[in-house]
């Protein structure tokens, strides 16, 4: 407790005795009873209430179809002979389209499918009120006035209270708003995105409909680009802009969904579909071959891979093994390179080890260039999906044990590091698909450019990299890059402290 003041500061011994620093205790709840929070809890049983009597007057003036009509708008019309939506993703979207039933669809009468009872042109919500009139309950009342019509917009996590309230900003118009919100408060992060209704209600915020996942701050390039397009010449999106494409908007995060729930298609970092093979060369001498294909390992000098090579009886290479790799990966910038294949040299004997036919074609070419006459191909062997998989499972179970082993090592971590602050110093000044093959230093020049790179690095915090040894190099790695850029370092992007 402050002398000077008498007041309890932040980390002073909380004075109910726990032992507990004041802002991990009674704060908390000092907090959690503000009038806001008192406000929302009431706000909340009365939404509740509201909801199920919106639903039940939708059903008694439109019918039993009605909640069939307006499914089949939400989902964007689908035709008769198209398939619909999974069971799963029907689930998924429910916290979105019941809300939105209730206070966005109307009635279209010249609907050709369905042939409703009620009025058109006029949201459930606005017809509730019309018949309820003055008897409507003064909070469902202010639920109404606020949510009603509303479209959904995506929104940025800007700062995060676990357990009792988000600050949020509209990715579209800029808006900020701070919702009271308990359980999503738990789980998103600063630069998460969501998709869905942020309203005030009698000065409280809150979310009236919100989509059943977290959208990751890897997709704020993306949207960006719809911002743009909504934009066209103007300078703002404009509330105005989402009601007008309400349905275009809608249309673009069941996209979004479909995409970041669809089975993961079985394809390589260079999108090329996954198939095994095994390049065979017969050699004269593995030695030449070291030497001569040393260099198709970037992350490896020659020098070493001589030194943990094996030798024969008169000190030779006899066998050895190189990794194919290049510097970067097109799928996730924290990574500082991509392992394109495997050589192994046995004796006589040279196999590369690929997952896809182009690789394959590729390591072929280059061995044959290096090689020259010293290496004739024998076979292009590929291998059962099933057969491979399990193989190299067994085999990335090993290689995980003994990549865990070596990463104990001084040298090692030493060597990983200094690849890894090369790879974020490179990755200011490459091309990137996401940044419209600009780099990400050119990129930083508008605003616009500037929030996508943002974006991208705090998709980076999100992904595992390897334990916390790589998250670490990951962290510190995307730091010098947020310098390199001139950004502020930010604390709040999500990734794990140390």
């Amino acid at each position: 407790m402050s002398r000077e003041s008498g007041k309890i500061g932040r980390n002073d011994p909380c004075p109910c005795g726990s032992g507990k620093k004041y802002k991990k205790c009674c704060m908390l709840k000092k907090k959690a009873a503000s009038p806001e929070s008192v406000h929302y809890r009431r706000l909340s049983k009365a939404y509740d209430r509201l909801f199920d009597r919106l639903t039940d007057h939708a059903e008694r003036v439109f019918g039993e179809d009605a909640i069939k009509c307006a499914l089949d708008e939400f989902w964007g019309w689908p035709e008769s002979d198209e398939v619909g939506p999974e069971p799963e993703a029907l689930e998924r979207q429910m916290p979105l389209f019941l809300p939105w039933f209730v206070f966005n669809w109307e009635y279209d009468e010249f609907d050709e499918d369905y042939a409703l009872d009620g009025p058109p042109e006029r949201t459930v919500a606005e017809l509730y009120v019309e018949e309820k009139g003055g008897r409507v309950d003064p909070l469902e009342r202010a639920l109404i006035e606020s949510t009603n019509r509303i479209p959904y917009s995506f929104w940025e996590a800007l700062e995060v209270e676990p357990g009792h309230r988000i600050r949020l900003k509209d990715v579209f118009t800029g808006e900020e708003i701070t919702v009271e919100e308990r359980s999503g408060s738990e789980y998103l992060k600063p630069a998460d995105i969501v998709f869905g209704r942020a309203v005030l209600v009698d000065g409280v915020g809150m979310f009236m409909g919100l989509s059943a996942f977290i959208i990751p701050p890897s997709h704020k390039p993306e949207l960006i680009n719809v911002r743009k397009n909504i934009k066209g010449r103007r300078k703002t999106v404009t509330a105005d802009d989402l009601v007008d494409l309400e349905a275009e908007i809608r249309e673009y995060f069941l996209d979004l969904d479909r995409h970041l729930h669809s089975p993961p298609k079985l394809v390589n970092t260079d999108g090329d579909p996954l198939e095994f093979h095994r390049v065979v060369f017969e050699i004269d001498s593995p030695e030449e071959a070291v030497d001569n294909l040393a260099s198709l390992c970037v992350t490896d000098s020659a020098d070493r891979i001589r030194k943990e090579a094996g030798t024969g009886p008169d000190g030779r290479i006899c066998g050895a093994e190189i990794a194919w790799n290049r510097w970067g990966h097109k799928g996730s910038p924290e990574l500082p390179n991509t392992l394109l294949g495997r050589i192994v040299i046995d004796e006589d004997r040279l196999t590369a080890e690929v997952n896809s036919a182009n690789r394959a074609k590729k390591v072929r070419e280059e061995i044959e260039r290096r090689m020259g006459k010293g290496a004739r191909f024998k076979m292009d062997r590929i291998e059962a999906l099933d057969a491979a998989m399990t193989r190299q499972k067994a085999e990335g179970g090993r290689a995980l044990a003994e990549h865990e082993e070596l990463m104990q090592h001084p040298e090692v971590r030493e060597q990983m590091a200094e690849m890894m602050n090369k790879h974020w110093e490179q990755w200011v000044d490459m091309p990137v698909p996401a940044l419209g093959n600009k780099t990400p230093r050119k990129a930083v020049k508008t605003a616009d450019g500037k929030e996508a790179v943002e974006g991208l690095l705090a998709g980076a915090l999100r992904r595992g990299t390897g334990g916390d040894f790589m998250e670490k190099l990951t962290r510190e790695g995307v730091r010098r890059a947020r310098k390199l850029l001139g950004l502020a370092d930010s604390e709040g992007e999500g990734g794990p402290k140390e």
